[in-house]
């Protein structure tokens, strides 16, 4: 065995590959979310309501989270459900 082939082999036994097989929870989130069955819906809101929702989505990219328009809609009607519903 060539010298090359044993510090390979030797590299491959000191990794553990398991940090990687472990998804972070928000792309494990967002993984469940694409494979889930989606509608398209269409909204009617008013300009303060549009400002309302637009300075959410800013201020969720400002603090570098990965977001997009739908997941944030989806967060706020949960939100709303549990306040509704389970008050």
């Amino acid at each position: 065995m060539s010298k090359i082939q044993t510090t390979a082999d030797e590299i491959v036994e000191k990794i553990s590959f398991e940090d990687y097989k472990k998804p972070k929870k928000s792309a494990e989130t967002s993984s469940i979310r694409r494979q889930q069955k989606k509608n398209k819906l269409t909204l009617y809101l008013t300009e303060e309501e549009e400002t309302l929702f637009d300075a959410i989505y800013i201020q969720r990219l400002k603090m570098h989270k990965k977001t997009d328009r739908s997941a944030l809609f989806a967060e706020a009607i949960r939100l709303l459900y549990a306040k509704e519903v389970h008050s």
